[in-house]
């Protein structure tokens, strides 16, 4: 009996041993699809310079160009969330995976802005299926909540791995290659992860959801035209014809959702976990967070490359203080939470990003990093204490078998804000550099003739070509002119994060 016992106590650690082991091999599996969504969106700040002046797009196509992947993981990411939990988180996260790899194969392929538009929207739809899964599986995994929180910890660093990497493999790449080439960065991240999942992830399904077609539908209509809206509005005008049809179809639409999931007996989203002011209040926390992270990384990818004028490669250097430190505080991000609680965590990260973002205002054209590098740090830390934190505070907040609904949520709102970010921010500073510009040119004398043509050229990306005589003047008029846009786009930011921390201090629950 003692020689059974003892067999039986060795053997049982062993098989523990193993199966924490298998649980942690399936978190990097998982951690693969949300590095690629990082990936996809450095890399593509990165390279947005390069192919504005490739494809000669204007400013406005170049925002679609950054916008389309948010917009289409915006409106698919609830339905995504649903059909994980009633087909199987397994399948799901795999078919997201494949589905980023071929968007990213048709992204390397595009000869022009319109496939590169659909490839970037198919990557998108691929992200919209992985990402809220592969939460879901996390949970759904440990069932511990610390552990669980840890778990999530990892998965947000691997988001800041993601967004570090972006920018200097995407920077080697277009020092050496063509803008086409960073999209390869996925594709092979791509085939890694189909090839692990079947391995390590264990299929699983919500044992009693049911189908909730009509709010599918309502809900990826409604998503959509809000997007849109957004984005084309900022972009072209929002009294345009089909921003107001977006409008419409959003007035009509979201009331109709609201009703139809309310009275659903299984809806795909439970709106009754909005009556948790807590809830609503973290949902508010993460998309600010994306808002600033993107929209003002997109600014100073943009000061980089077109006031400081460094390569690729260069401005991926130079981001590393923000994107190091949200890796490394990323990393103990949980261990902050379980010492301050959730409320003080995100409340913090808020107000850390507004003062770095309003700290960027102090940038000029001459010795400019000197005064950026210190405010990209608190970026980098105040965004760690926002990303996994507001993932894992609203997973946190319901039961097992909605995480799938709670991480979907959280990820539709976080990457609303994202598109929100690129839309409004690099509207702000795309509409204002021209302007800027103008008035500059007219100060200087120059007639509008000339000025109309340096200020297209300009917009575009292009070095303007103009008599020699012209040319100090375009030297320190244009990144004037420019830096001066960026500064409203960073002043915007600021205080959009600043005055999220409000709701974000008062109503987030502290455990």
């Amino acid at each position: 009996m003692s020689s059974n016992s003892q067999v039986t106590d060795a053997a049982g650690p062993s098989s523990a041993d193993r199966a924490s082991r298998r649980r942690w091999l399936g978190v990097l599996v998982v951690c693969i699809g949300v590095m690629m969504s990082f990936v996809n969106v450095s890399s593509t700040l990165s390279a947005l310079s390069f192919i504005q002046q490739d494809l000669h797009i204007s400013g406005t196509t170049l925002i679609w160009v950054s916008s389309a992947f948010p917009l289409a993981m915006v409106s698919m990411l609830m339905s995504a969330g649903t059909f994980g939990e009633l087909y199987g988180r397994r399948r799901t996260y795999f078919a997201g995976v494949v589905l980023f790899g071929v968007g990213s194969l048709v992204a390397f392929l595009a000869g022009n802005a319109g496939v590169l538009i659909a490839g970037q929207a198919v990557m998108g739809l691929g992200a919209a299926a992985a990402m809220p899964t592969g939460l879901s599986i996390i949970s759904n995994t440990f069932p511990d909540q610390h552990e669980r929180v840890r778990a999530i910890g990892v998965w947000a660093s691997t988001a800041g791995i993601g967004l570090a990497v972006g920018p200097l493999v995407s920077g080697a790449l277009l020092d050496n290659f063509s803008w086409h080439s960073v999209y390869l960065i996925n594709v092979v991240l791509a085939v890694v992860a189909a090839g692990l999942v079947p391995i390590f992830i264990a299929e699983g399904k919500h044992p009693g959801r049911r189908l909730d077609p009509v709010g599918i539908v309502l809900g990826t209509v409604t998503s959509a035209a809000l997007a849109y809206a957004v984005i084309e509005g900022g972009s072209r005008g929002f009294a345009t014809p089909s921003s107001i049809a977006a409008y419409v179809i959003v007035a009509v639409g979201l009331p109709a959702f609201v009703v139809v999931e309310l009275r659903h007996r299984d809806p795909m989203l439970d709106l009754r976990l909005f009556r948790s002011a807590s809830f609503a209040a973290i949902q508010l926390a993460a998309a600010s967070a994306m808002f600033g992270f993107v929209g003002v990384s997109l600014l100073v990818i943009l000061y980089l490359q077109r006031v400081a004028h460094l390569d690729a490669w260069s401005t991926g250097v130079h981001m590393l203080p923000w994107m190091l430190s949200f890796v490394v505080v990323s990393a103990v991000a949980a261990r902050v939470v379980r010492a301050v609680g959730f409320a003080a965590a995100l409340t913090a990260g808020l107000v850390l990003m507004g003062v770095g973002t309003l700290a960027l205002l102090r940038v000029g054209i001459v010795d400019g990093y000197d005064a950026m590098w210190p405010a990209l740090l608190a970026l980098g830390i105040g965004s760690a204490l926002l990303v996994g934190p507001s993932t894992a505070a609203a997973v946190n907040s319901v039961s097992s078998l909605q995480a799938g609904m709670a991480s979907a949520t959280v990820n539709t709102f976080r990457q609303f804000g994202a598109m929100l970010g690129t839309s409004i921010l690099g509207t702000v500073a795309a509409t204002r550099f021209p302007q800027n510009l103008t008035a500059e040119l007219a100060e200087a004398g120059v007639g509008p003739g000339v000025a109309d043509g340096v200020v297209a050229a300009a917009a575009r990306g292009v070095r303007p070509e103009v008599p020699l005589v012209l040319r100090p003047l375009l030297d320190q008029a244009v990144p004037e002119a420019f830096t001066s846009a960026l500064h409203l786009g960073f002043a915007v930011g600021g205080v959009v994060l600043l005055v999220a921390a409000i709701p974000t201090a008062i109503f987030v629950r502290r455990r």
